[in-house]
Protein backbone atom coordinates (compact mmCIF):
# COMPACT_ATOMS: atom_id res chain seq x y z
CA UNK A 1 0.00 0.00 0.00
CA UNK A 2 1.36 3.46 -1.14
CA UNK A 3 1.64 6.11 1.73
CA UNK A 4 3.13 8.75 -0.34
CA UNK A 5 0.95 11.57 -1.31
CA UNK A 6 2.33 11.24 -4.99
CA UNK A 7 1.01 7.20 -5.22
CA UNK A 8 -2.54 8.63 -5.01
CA UNK A 9 -4.48 9.06 -8.02
CA UNK A 10 -7.04 12.32 -7.77
CA UNK A 11 -10.52 10.24 -9.05
CA UNK A 12 -13.96 12.34 -7.59
CA UNK A 13 -14.38 16.05 -7.19
CA UNK A 14 -17.91 16.41 -6.38
CA UNK A 15 -20.22 20.11 -6.46
CA UNK A 16 -23.66 20.46 -4.59
CA UNK A 17 -25.66 23.01 -6.67
CA UNK A 18 -29.06 24.92 -5.64
CA UNK A 19 -30.27 25.45 -9.42
CA UNK A 20 -30.25 23.42 -12.27
CA UNK A 21 -28.98 26.82 -14.13
CA UNK A 22 -26.08 26.70 -11.39
CA UNK A 23 -25.04 22.98 -12.48
CA UNK A 24 -25.68 23.40 -16.49
CA UNK A 25 -23.49 27.01 -16.36
CA UNK A 26 -21.10 24.83 -14.86
CA UNK A 27 -21.33 21.81 -16.56
CA UNK A 28 -21.00 23.82 -20.04
CA UNK A 29 -17.78 25.63 -18.50
CA UNK A 30 -16.42 22.42 -17.97
CA UNK A 31 -16.82 21.12 -21.48
CA UNK A 32 -15.78 24.31 -22.64
CA UNK A 33 -12.42 23.94 -20.87
CA UNK A 34 -11.92 20.32 -22.58
CA UNK A 35 -13.53 18.27 -20.02
CA UNK A 36 -15.59 15.38 -21.85
CA UNK A 37 -19.20 14.63 -21.45
CA UNK A 38 -17.80 10.95 -20.15
CA UNK A 39 -16.47 12.49 -17.02
CA UNK A 40 -19.13 14.73 -15.52
CA UNK A 41 -22.09 13.24 -14.12
CA UNK A 42 -25.35 14.70 -12.20
CA UNK A 43 -27.59 13.37 -9.36
CA UNK A 44 -30.87 15.00 -8.62
CA UNK A 45 -34.15 13.72 -7.49
CA UNK A 46 -36.35 16.53 -9.84
CA UNK A 47 -36.27 14.30 -13.19
CA UNK A 48 -37.07 17.46 -15.24
CA UNK A 49 -33.87 19.06 -13.85
CA UNK A 50 -32.06 15.84 -14.89
CA UNK A 51 -33.21 16.07 -18.13
CA UNK A 52 -32.35 19.58 -19.23
CA UNK A 53 -28.90 18.97 -17.30
CA UNK A 54 -28.28 15.50 -19.28
CA UNK A 55 -28.27 17.17 -22.14
CA UNK A 56 -25.68 19.81 -20.84
CA UNK A 57 -23.30 16.42 -20.15
CA UNK A 58 -24.41 15.09 -23.70
CA UNK A 59 -26.61 11.89 -22.05
CA UNK A 60 -29.72 11.52 -23.42
CA UNK A 61 -32.72 11.03 -20.67
CA UNK A 62 -35.12 8.85 -22.91
CA UNK A 63 -38.93 9.85 -21.78
CA UNK A 64 -39.52 6.48 -20.63
CA UNK A 65 -36.56 6.01 -18.08
CA UNK A 66 -36.78 9.10 -16.31
CA UNK A 67 -41.03 8.85 -16.26
CA UNK A 68 -40.75 5.49 -14.33
CA UNK A 69 -38.14 6.85 -11.72
CA UNK A 70 -40.22 9.69 -10.62
CA UNK A 71 -43.31 8.13 -10.83
CA UNK A 72 -42.13 5.34 -8.42
CA UNK A 73 -41.34 2.83 -10.85
CA UNK A 74 -38.37 2.49 -9.21
CA UNK A 75 -38.34 -0.73 -6.79
CA UNK A 76 -35.29 -2.46 -4.32
CA UNK A 77 -32.86 0.25 -4.55
CA UNK A 78 -32.26 -0.20 -8.16
CA UNK A 79 -34.16 0.60 -11.55
CA UNK A 80 -33.20 -0.46 -15.17
CA UNK A 81 -30.31 1.56 -16.62
CA UNK A 82 -30.51 3.31 -20.30
CA UNK A 83 -28.49 5.56 -21.87
CA UNK A 84 -26.63 6.46 -19.03
CA UNK A 85 -29.81 7.03 -16.85
CA UNK A 86 -29.84 5.46 -13.77
CA UNK A 87 -32.64 5.10 -10.78
CA UNK A 88 -32.46 4.79 -7.24
CA UNK A 89 -35.60 4.86 -4.63
CA UNK A 90 -34.12 5.81 -1.13
CA UNK A 91 -35.77 5.29 2.10
CA UNK A 92 -37.11 8.39 3.54
CA UNK A 93 -36.00 10.66 0.33
CA UNK A 94 -37.32 8.93 -2.44
CA UNK A 95 -36.16 8.65 -5.69
CA UNK A 96 -33.33 9.98 -7.34
CA UNK A 97 -31.66 10.17 -10.54
CA UNK A 98 -28.40 10.02 -11.84
CA UNK A 99 -26.55 10.83 -15.33
CA UNK A 100 -23.34 10.37 -17.10
CA UNK A 101 -20.89 7.83 -16.39
CA UNK A 102 -22.21 7.60 -12.67
CA UNK A 103 -25.22 6.43 -13.22
CA UNK A 104 -24.06 2.27 -14.17
CA UNK A 105 -21.50 2.94 -10.99
CA UNK A 106 -23.89 4.32 -8.53
CA UNK A 107 -26.45 1.81 -8.55
CA UNK A 108 -23.72 -1.28 -8.70
CA UNK A 109 -22.08 0.30 -6.14
CA UNK A 110 -25.23 0.38 -4.14
CA UNK A 111 -26.04 -3.35 -4.71
CA UNK A 112 -22.50 -4.69 -3.94
CA UNK A 113 -21.77 -2.12 -0.65
CA UNK A 114 -24.82 -3.78 1.02
CA UNK A 115 -25.21 -0.53 2.55
CA UNK A 116 -28.15 0.17 -0.22
CA UNK A 117 -29.17 3.66 -1.69
CA UNK A 118 -27.22 6.86 -2.29
CA UNK A 119 -24.74 6.38 0.72
CA UNK A 120 -24.00 2.96 0.00
CA UNK A 121 -23.20 4.30 -3.63
CA UNK A 122 -20.98 6.68 -3.23
CA UNK A 123 -19.10 4.57 -0.49
CA UNK A 124 -18.58 2.42 -3.09
CA UNK A 125 -17.20 4.78 -5.22
CA UNK A 126 -14.53 5.86 -3.09
CA UNK A 127 -16.09 8.63 -1.28
CA UNK A 128 -16.03 8.33 2.63
CA UNK A 129 -19.48 7.84 4.29
CA UNK A 130 -19.45 10.78 6.78
CA UNK A 131 -19.27 13.05 3.41
CA UNK A 132 -21.88 10.47 1.15
CA UNK A 133 -24.33 10.76 4.23
CA UNK A 134 -24.32 15.05 3.98
CA UNK A 135 -24.75 14.48 -0.05
CA UNK A 136 -27.64 12.38 0.61
CA UNK A 137 -28.99 14.88 2.78
CA UNK A 138 -28.35 17.87 0.08
CA UNK A 139 -30.09 15.45 -2.75
CA UNK A 140 -32.68 15.25 0.03
CA UNK A 141 -32.99 19.08 -0.12
CA UNK A 142 -33.17 19.06 -3.26
CA UNK A 143 -29.74 20.28 -4.70
CA UNK A 144 -27.76 19.01 -7.44
CA UNK A 145 -24.36 17.56 -7.23
CA UNK A 146 -22.05 17.28 -9.75
CA UNK A 147 -19.30 15.02 -10.06
CA UNK A 148 -16.50 14.96 -12.26
CA UNK A 149 -13.77 12.07 -12.48
CA UNK A 150 -10.43 13.80 -13.71
CA UNK A 151 -7.60 13.97 -12.55
CA UNK A 152 -5.94 16.04 -15.14
CA UNK A 153 -8.30 18.98 -14.85
CA UNK A 154 -8.89 19.40 -11.38
CA UNK A 155 -7.67 23.23 -10.59
CA UNK A 156 -10.22 23.95 -13.70
CA UNK A 157 -13.04 21.83 -11.64
CA UNK A 158 -12.61 24.26 -8.71
CA UNK A 159 -12.86 27.25 -10.26
CA UNK A 160 -15.45 26.14 -12.76
CA UNK A 161 -17.25 25.02 -9.40
CA UNK A 162 -16.74 28.48 -7.28
CA UNK A 163 -17.75 30.43 -9.83
CA UNK A 164 -20.87 28.93 -10.38
CA UNK A 165 -21.95 28.82 -6.71
CA UNK A 166 -21.36 25.70 -5.59
CA UNK A 167 -22.06 25.18 -2.13
CA UNK A 168 -18.69 23.16 -1.95
CA UNK A 169 -16.31 21.12 -4.00
CA UNK A 170 -14.46 18.18 -2.63
CA UNK A 171 -12.05 16.07 -3.51
CA UNK A 172 -11.28 12.39 -3.16
CA UNK A 173 -8.05 10.06 -3.81
CA UNK A 174 -7.52 6.62 -4.41
CA UNK A 175 -4.82 4.42 -4.41
CA UNK A 176 -4.77 0.69 -5.52
CA UNK A 177 -8.23 -0.35 -4.02
CA UNK A 178 -7.84 1.48 -0.54
CA UNK A 179 -9.93 4.94 0.04
CA UNK A 180 -8.43 8.08 1.24
CA UNK A 181 -9.96 10.96 2.82
CA UNK A 182 -8.27 13.35 1.84
CA UNK A 183 -11.00 16.54 1.24
CA UNK A 184 -9.05 20.07 1.42
CA UNK A 185 -10.53 23.15 1.14
CA UNK A 186 -11.17 23.13 -2.22
CA UNK A 187 -10.73 27.39 -2.92
CA UNK A 188 -7.45 27.48 -0.47
CA UNK A 189 -5.80 24.33 -1.59
CA UNK A 190 -3.81 23.33 1.53
CA UNK A 191 -2.63 19.94 -0.44
CA UNK A 192 1.49 19.57 -0.89
CA UNK A 193 2.58 18.49 -4.06
CA UNK A 194 0.22 19.38 -6.20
Amino acid sequence: MANNVNDYNEKKIVGVFDTEQEASRAIGQLQSRGIPSSEISVITRDRDELRTISEETGTKAPEGVATGAATGGVVGGVAGLLAGIGALAIPGIGPILAAGPIAATLTGAAVGAGAGGLVGGLVGLGIPEDDARQYETYVDQGKILVLVDSADHHRDVYDIFRTNRSLNADRYRTYDDTVADTRTDAYTDTRRNL
